[in-house]
């Protein structure tokens, strides 16, 4: 069975924030196969576009994307593949971070050390 975030259409109608996890890029996605039944930057984004969720965190990073200075793959690969795909605010979480939905729907990070994309 592949992943798929289509099926969370019902349960996003009227939601403002989706966390779900993008363990890969789309590309090694495909090279890995439909098991362990992670989902790709891509699919999310493009699923959060088509339901037009205005704010998006992506979670759950395979340990291959690095986030330090050099580091490759490099975490923001994720982050560069989900924008092509969505034109919301996009964030990528880190442990112990939090957000805040304000009342506009705006949705922002609390913890000093994360960085938005």
């Amino acid at each position: 069975m592949v992943s798929n975030p289509a099926l969370l259409a019902e349960a996003c109608e009227g939601a403002h924030v989706l966390i779900h996890e993008a363990t890969y890029t789309q590309d090694v996605a495909d090279r890995v196969g439909p098991w362990p039944q992670h989902s790709s930057a891509e699919q999310v984004a493009r699923f959060a576009q088509q339901s037009q969720l205005p704010n998006l965190v992506l979670t759950h990073f395979s340990s291959r994307y690095q986030s330090g200075p050099g580091g490759a793959p490099h975490i923001n690969q994720l982050a560069a593949e989900a924008m092509q795909h969505y034109q919301g605010q996009l964030f990528l979480a880190r442990d112990f971070d939090t957000y805040r939905l304000a009342k506009d729907l705006s949705l922002s990070c609390l913890t000093i050390e994360s960085t938005t994309p």
